[in-house]
């Protein structure tokens, strides 16, 4: 969610939903579970699919699925997912030259990872 999208968002109550509400809390519900992957009309009516879209929300984040939207609904459903970090994008900034402690992070690497796992990366590095 960008920054305008949560100003915009927080503009919203946060009341607790159910089924039978509507307006626009339900729509901005209805938006979030878009967003987070759950498909639901948007419509602004708390009905049976949007009562199915939040259960389905709640179990997929160890929520208790009662169809219901309270805090912990909506603190899960506004939550911004940490980017991953992947390896590939990091070793295009190594450069030990200009950023020595770059060395230090890599060996904290390596004593991390079992001596297998270290021996097929290299095997896979080398296209052997």
């Amino acid at each position: 969610m960008t920054n305008a999208n949560a100003q915009e968002a927080s503009k919203v109550a946060e009341p607790v939903l159910r089924q039978g509400d509507s307006g626009a809390a339900v729509t901005e519900l209805q938006r979030l579970l878009n967003a987070k992957g759950v498909k639901v009309s948007v419509d602004g009516i708390f009905g049976a699919g949007t009562q199915a879209a939040v259960i389905k929300f709640q179990r997929a984040n160890g929520l208790t699925a009662d169809g219901i939207v309270g805090s912990k609904t909506w603190v899960a459903l506004r939550k911004v997912p940490t980017p991953t970090i992947r390896l590939v994008d990091v070793a295009l900034n190594y450069d030990p030259t200009q950023f020595p402690h770059q060395v230090a992070a890599l060996e904290w690497l390596q004593s991390q990872i079992p001596a297998a796992t270290l021996n097929e990366f290299a095997r896979r590095w080398r296209n052997q």
